[in-house]
């Protein structure tokens, strides 16, 4: 007999609002917010095998689901929508080199940057790596994560790429408490081997990487690092087509470090994302707006490499995108897994609102990862959630950090 339950609420956060372009109202005006969140005061879910059967105020809540459980504030678990999070090695003696003022080219040239994990990670066992990753994956669950992308780009090789995607899939085998989504990221650098000759790695990740990923079922999506010092629009174009033609989803970190292009070329060939976007304009966000590709931010990037430039997340909202948060969790340039404190971060170095940013870990970032059934408490929905102990669901973003009394819901 499937297990049955009732879950009441003072504040239950659906997230079931429309997007943040559509509301009227001042920013961060009450009623914008609680429509944006789908709040549901006094609310109750009920659930039967796994899914959401019921969802509306308490008052009304049908018979036969067992004693109610109790909670201040509850709402869909989080999702992680932009990680690099199977690595080996680490990266600190970059951070110290880094912090005693030397640049991104003068570390590369000291054996550190991408290419010392990429050498590091292609030396590790797939014991080891698997086990690194569990225990990665397990940290975010342990913050009331229900799902979370999981690029390679550490491979940058034919074999290794595939080595890397088949650990993640034993990794979501391991977890299934988790949704586990897999990104080949095969075009985040040139790998050292081919520098000069970077169109033959081009042509390899088009005609034998991906054709195999796809026959072999390893990833749900496929994406590019169209920036300075990494792929060039026309490279990632040709990369990207190609993933579109064999069915994958696609994503774009771009406009990071330069404004190159990438964002409009995401927009264009109907990318799921385009991320980071320090460097973005208008003419990108209207672009996005028109294709329906979301904005995945990463203010993490911003505390760890101490960047001068910061998405403009406000003129994103207001040209109609979506936006999602994320710690895009890596060893270099953001090496911290806590989603929590960059929802703190997205108010307040983005100037999201809370309900932003909230939706932003929730519904939003589940839309990029194409997860109809997570990031919201709708009938049909993964009965995944998070609780938290406070007296009103705004004051999340409040703590820096681990907000009291989280409590990981996730069946």
């Amino acid at each position: 007999m499937s297990v049955r339950r009732c879950l009441i609420a003072r504040d239950l956060l659906t997230m079931a609002g429309p997007i943040a372009s559509e509301l009227r109202g001042n920013i961060g005006d009450v009623g914008r917010e609680e429509a944006l969140i789908g709040l549901v005061r006094d609310g109750a879910v009920c659930v039967e095998a796994g899914r959401v059967v019921w969802v509306g105020p308490a008052v009304t809540c049908p018979d036969g689901f067992g004693q109610p459980e109790l909670f201040e504030v509850l709402m869909p678990a989080w999702v992680e929508c932009h990680t690099h999070a199977l690595f080996a090695g680490s990266r600190a003696p970059d951070f110290a080199r880094r912090n005693a003022g030397l640049g991104y080219a003068e570390i590369l040239e000291a054996g550190g940057g991408i290419s010392s994990t990429v050498r590091q990670t292609r030396e590790a066992s797939d014991e080891a790596l698997l086990a690194s990753l569990i225990a990665r994956l397990e940290r975010f669950a342990a913050q009331g994560v229900g799902a979370v992308e999981v690029k390679t780009g550490y491979g940058l090789d034919y074999d290794e790429e595939l080595r890397h995607l088949r650990i993640i899939r034993e990794a979501a085998r391991t977890l299934p408490q988790l949704r586990i989504v897999a990104t080949c990221l095969a075009a985040h650098v040139v790998p050292p081997e081919y520098r000069e000759r970077r169109a033959d790695y081009v042509t390899m990740v088009c005609d034998r990487l991906l054709p195999e990923v796809a026959r072999l079922g390893l990833a749900e999506q496929v994406d590019v690092f169209c920036d300075r010092g990494a792929f060039t629009v026309e490279e990632s174009r040709a990369i990207l087509t190609r993933a579109k033609a064999l069915g994958f989803a696609l994503r774009a970190h771009s406009e990071e470090l330069a404004h190159t292009g990438g964002t409009l070329l995401a927009a264009e060939l109907g990318a799921r994302s385009a991320d980071h976007l320090e460097h973005a304009r208008q003419e990108d966000f209207a672009a996005m707006a028109a294709a329906g590709t979301a904005a995945v931010l990463l203010p993490l990037v911003t505390i760890h490499l101490d960047l001068p430039d910061r998405p403009k997340a406000r003129a994103l909202i207001a040209a109609g995108v979506e936006v999602a948060l994320s710690t895009d969790y890596n060893p270099g340039s953001a090496n911290g897994d806590d989603l929590a404190l960059t929802v703190s971060l997205g108010c307040s170095m983005l100037k999201l609102t809370p309900a932003e940013a909230l939706r932003g870990v929730t519904r939003v970032a589940a839309e990029v990862l194409g997860l109809a059934d997570h990031g919201r408490i709708e009938v049909g929905a993964a009965a995944k959630f998070v609780a938290f102990d406070l007296p009103c669901w705004s004051d999340l973003p409040w703590h820096m950090g681990a907000a009291p009394g989280r409590l990981p819901l996730l069946g």
